[in-house]
C-alpha cells in the first residue's frame, strides 16, 4: 500500500510539473521575438528607408521583359511594421488591426515566414502567438498556405485548426500576383523565396495593354 501511495504521489508530481512547465513555455515568446521601438528614431529612419526602396523600385522604368529581384530583411520589415502597419491599412485599405493583436513582428526562415504578435486570448493577459506560412506563386496566384503554429514555445497540432484554415482559405479566394501602379503599370510577382532573414521578390513589369 504504501509503495502504491508513492507511485501515486510521484505520478502526480510528475504532471503537475509537466503542466506548469507547459503553462510557463506558453507565456515565452520565440527568441526571435523582439519587436522594434518605433519612437527610437534609427527605427523611424528604417522604416522610412524601407517604404521608399519598395516603392522607388516598383515604380522604376523597366524594359518589359526584364526580371528584376527586390530583397527585404527581417529589419526593414520590422520597423515598418512597428509603426506604420495600423496608418495603412485603416488608409489604403479600410480594415483595422484586432485590437487583442499587440506588436506584430516575422521573421524569415528558409523553410517559410514565421508571423508572431502578443495576442489577449479570452480577455486574459496577452501571449505569444507565432504562425509559420509559406506563399507559393504559380500561374500569377499567390497562395498562402499555414505550415506551423506555436502558443508560446508550445507547437499546437495544425490538425486542430484544420477546418478554420479550409474555410478561411475559401473565403479569400484566388489572390492575383500582381501589383496595379498609379500610372496604369503593374508588377507582377513571379515567385518569393525565403532566406535566413530575408524575402526575395522576382518581379516583372508591364506596360498598360
Amino acid at each position: 500500500m504504501k509503495k502504491l501511495l508513492i507511485i501515486l504521489v510521484s505520478g502526480m508530481v510528475i504532471i503537475l510539473a509537466g503542466i506548469a512547465v507547459a503553462v510557463w513555455l506558453s507565456w515565452q515568446p520565440q527568441q526571435w521575438y523582439a519587436p522594434p521601438d518605433y519612437s527610437r528614431q534609427e527605427i523611424k529612419t528604417l522604416a522610412d528607408r524601407a517604404e521608399y526602396r519598395l516603392n522607388e523600385e516598383f515604380h522604376k522604368v523597366r524594359p518589359t521583359d526584364n526580371v528584376w529581384r527586390l530583397r527585404i530583411t527581417d529589419e526593414a520589415m520590422n520597423a515598418w511594421l512597428s509603426g506604420r502597419l495600423e496608418g495603412w491599412l485603416t488608409h489604403d485599405q479600410d480594415v483595422e488591426l484586432p485590437k487583442e493583436i499587440h506588436n506584430p513582428q516575422v521573421h524569415v526562415t528558409p523553410s517559410g515566414v514565421w508571423v508572431a504578435a502578443m495576442v489577449e486570448i479570452d480577455g486574459d493577459s496577452s501571449r505569444p502567438v507565432a504562425l509559420q506560412l509559406w506563399i507559393d506563386v504559380t500561374d500569377g496566384v499567390a497562395t498562402v498556405l499555414p505550415v506551423a503554429i506555436r502558443l508560446g514555445k508550445i507547437p499546437i497540432p495544425m490538425a486542430v485548426f484544420k477546418q478554420f484554415i479550409q474555410d478561411a482559405q475559401a473565403k479569400a479566394g484566388e489572390i492575383a500576383s500582381i501589383v496595379p501602379l498609379m500610372d496604369d503599370r503593374e508588377v507582377q510577382i513571379q515567385s518569393i523565396t525565403f532566406e535566413e532573414g530575408a524575402l526575395v521578390l522576382t518581379c516583372q513589369t508591364h506596360l498598360p495593354q
